[in-house]
């Protein structure tokens, strides 16, 4: 079966209309809005086209429209005579640009006159990096943002630790020092800096009660015991844990801009309450409190910051009060497993409801990666009234090079769900992956930000739950809080008194 040849278009723009063909021009220049340096450096490294200021080079002119009401829509009429694009914002004339490069590069003879209306099924498309499990140092996260933005996604979730890995060093704090690949906060600013260039919005998690191994490595003291799944430590609910925690969301925000998302986890964790804490404080006192810290916080540092938090596995109690104040996560990463995700989505979605995003994405159990469950989430949630996104997580591995489609197939979903195409919905994995990974082996050696070796030279060493794969270091602990991560849930301080921790 011939493949139509806009099925590579990635991800599928909304509406295309073609007419005739032209030459593919070999110089264009730009006119109207000022694009970014890194833009058009983006276009002479595609096939040579060279960007002049020439009045004989082909036009493509730059319109922000107000008639464009969806954050990141665009027009584009390409024609024989000039192209014109018309956008929302900054961010759609971004995405359209990345749409025209495409059609340089698949059409290098004859261009397409072609007409498409485009902008993206979900508000928040993002893709999260598990940085308590894995190592993701600087270069890759950059590397990981001009990706995103060439498949016109808008966020990255860092999750900053975990039981395993700290990857964020704190100022006067001792988290993250013992993690040779930890980032400074310097650096966090800096990436911060970096993906507002591309339009993508960073959303640190500091998990605030459980998954807090290589936090209560250096506080043994905040240690209450086991994770929900006996695995892992959760933190004791008192007040010294709330300080804490105020010093480390008020560090991390000092990094963020003028308006941004701080995600707290609040998941998978037991409950060991402090014994100067109220008998009846409860886990919804809980996130009151938390929520109250994030605004603290905003108020001093003069920022509008929102509270994101995991749903759980019974659902995240929440004060009604603040509930449409606070973006509730769900999640779930198995195709086999659309029962819950329709039970999420039927819970979640409404009218008068909280805002809410899906974790989709992939587990760290999904060794090959995975985007069908992605794709089911997308589907059965783009009408929904109060969804704010989707996020496609990454867990445990940082191993992107070899599970690049989880992303790239997820992407598609996340921007046009209700595509037409021969593979959008195929269910059998052997059928989609045939006629996919080829669009994404193309895609990869057009643009090279995605190119497989420069992905495994910023990446470094494979690392997996908080350990080295392979190698010369195989399955030795990144750090010392790795190999501790188990044995500091299952025995709490006995450990740390036994190895003279404390």
């Amino acid at each position: 079966m011939k493949m139509d040849p806009f099925e590579r278009l990635w991800p599928r723009p909304k509406q295309i209309k073609t007419g005739g063909k032209f030459h593919t021009p070999k110089e264009i220049r730009f006119t109207g809005e000022k694009i970014p340096v890194w833009m058009i450096n983006d276009f002479r490294e595609i096939h040579e086209i060279q960007v002049t200021d020439s009045l004989n080079a082909y036009k493509v002119n730059l319109e922000l429209s107000n008639n464009l009401t969806k954050s990141g829509e665009y027009q584009l009429s390409l024609k024989a005579s000039a192209c014109h694009v018309m956008a929302a914002d900054a961010a759609g004339l971004s995405y359209a640009i990345r749409t025209l490069e495409q059609l340089f590069v698949y059409f290098p003879a004859n261009m397409p006159e072609i007409d498409i209306n485009d902008y993206p099924a979900f508000n928040k498309r993002c893709f999260m990096v598990d940085m308590g499990r894995s190592v993701w140092r600087l270069p890759l996260l950059k590397r990981m943002i001009r990706i995103l933005h060439r498949l016109k996604m808008n966020q990255l979730h860092l999750h900053l630790y975990d039981d395993e890995l700290c990857s964020i060093k704190f100022n006067d704090l001792p988290f993250g020092s013992e993690n040779p690949y930890a980032l400074t906060l310097e650096e966090l600013k800096e990436l911060v800096e970096y993906a507002s260039e591309y339009y993508v919005e960073i959303v640190p998690e500091l998990e605030a009660w459980g998954h807090a191994g290589s936090i209560v490595y250096h506080r043994p003291e905040l240690n209450g015991g086991r994770g929900m799944y006996d695995d892992g430590s959760s933190l004791i609910i008192c007040e010294e844990t709330f300080e804490l925690f105020k010093k480390m969301i008020l560090q991390i925000a000092e990094c963020m801009p003028n308006k941004a998302t701080i995600h707290l986890g609040l998941d998978e964790a037991k409950w060991y309450l402090g014994k100067n804490m109220p008998a009846k404080f409860t886990p919804s006192d809980m996130v009151q409190r938390y929520y109250d810290i994030i605004k603290e916080v905003g108020v001093q540092l003069g920022k509008d910051l929102t509270l994101r938090i995991w749903a759980d596995h019974a659902g995240r109690p929440i004060p009604e009060e603040i509930k449409s104040e606070i973006i509730i996560e769900p999640w779930c990463y198995w195709n086999s497993l659309q029962a819950k995700m329709l039970k999420d989505i039927e819970l979640y979605s409404g009218e008068n409801k909280q805002p809410w995003m899906a974790g989709a994405g992939v587990s760290g159990a999904q060794y090959r990666g995975a985007y069908h469950a992605t794709r089911f989430w997308a589907k059965n949630t783009e009408n929904s009234p109060n969804i704010d996104g989707i996020n496609i997580t990454f867990w445990c591995w940082n191993n992107i090079d070899e599970k690049l489609m989880s992303l790239f197939s997820g992407s598609y979903y996340l921007w046009n769900p209700g595509a037409e195409t021969s593979f959008a919905s195929v269910e059998d994995y052997e059928s989609y992956d045939h006629i996919v990974f080829p669009i994404m082996y193309g895609w990869q050696s057009a643009f090279k930000d995605a190119n497989p070796d420069a992905i495994c030279k910023d990446r470094g060493p494979v690392v997996y739950l908080g350990h080295y794969h392979f190698g010369g270091r195989h399955h030795q602990p990144v750090a010392p809080t790795a190999s501790l991560a188990m044995s500091l849930a299952a025995n709490g301080h006995d450990y740390l008194k036994e190895h003279e921790i404390i």
